[in-house]
C-alpha cells in the first residue's frame, strides 16, 4: 500500500506536468524563442519517458513476487479506466449534441412563429389601410 501511495503521487504529478506542457503548446510563453520552447518540450516529454520505463521495471521487476504481475495488472485496470472514461465523455459530447440541436430547433420554431406573425400583421396593417383608403374615396364621392 506504501509503494502504491508513492506512485499514485507519481501519477498525479505525471499527470500535472502533461497538463502543464499541453497548456504551454496552446499558449507559449511570450519571452521565449521558439526554439528554446521546442527544445524544452523535448526534453519534457523525455523525462517523463524516462520516468514511465522506470516505474515500469519498478513494478515489473522490483515488487515482491508475491503480488504477482503488478504492472500487467497495472495495464489492464488503466485501460479498462480509459475505456470506461472515453465512453462517459463520448456519451456526455452526445448529450451536449442533443442539447445544442434542440436548442437550435426552438429558436428555429420561435423564428419561424415570429416571421408568421410579422407577416400577418403585415398583411392585417395592408387591408386596414386598404379599407381605409377605400371608405376615404367614398367620402369623397
Amino acid at each position: 500500500m506504501e509503494i502504491s501511495g508513492y506512485i499514485g503521487k507519481f501519477f498525479d504529478a505525471h499527470e500535472q506536468v502533461k497538463t502543464a506542457a499541453a497548456e504551454q503548446k496552446k499558449n507559449p510563453p511570450k519571452g521565449k524563442s521558439l526554439k528554446a520552447q521546442a527544445l524544452d518540450n523535448i526534453f519534457q516529454e523525455m523525462e517523463l519517458e524516462r520516468q514511465a520505463v522506470e516505474l515500469r521495471e519498478l513494478l515489473i521487476y522490483g515488487v515482491d513476487p508475491a503480488l504477482g504481475a503488478v504492472w500487467t495488472r497495472f495495464q489492464d485496470e488503466f485501460e479498462r479506466l480509459q475505456a470506461e472514461q472515453e465512453k462517459e465523455r463520448l456519451e456526455q459530447e452526445a448529450k451536449d449534441r442533443v442539447a445544442q440541436w434542440q436548442r437550435r430547433k426552438m429558436l428555429n420554431q420561435l423564428q419561424d412563429r415570429a416571421l408568421i406573425i410579422g407577416a400577418v400583421m403585415i398583411v392585417t396593417l395592408y387591408l386596414h389601410l386598404l379599407f381605409l383608403a377605400i371608405r376615404q374615396m367614398r367620402i369623397l364621392k
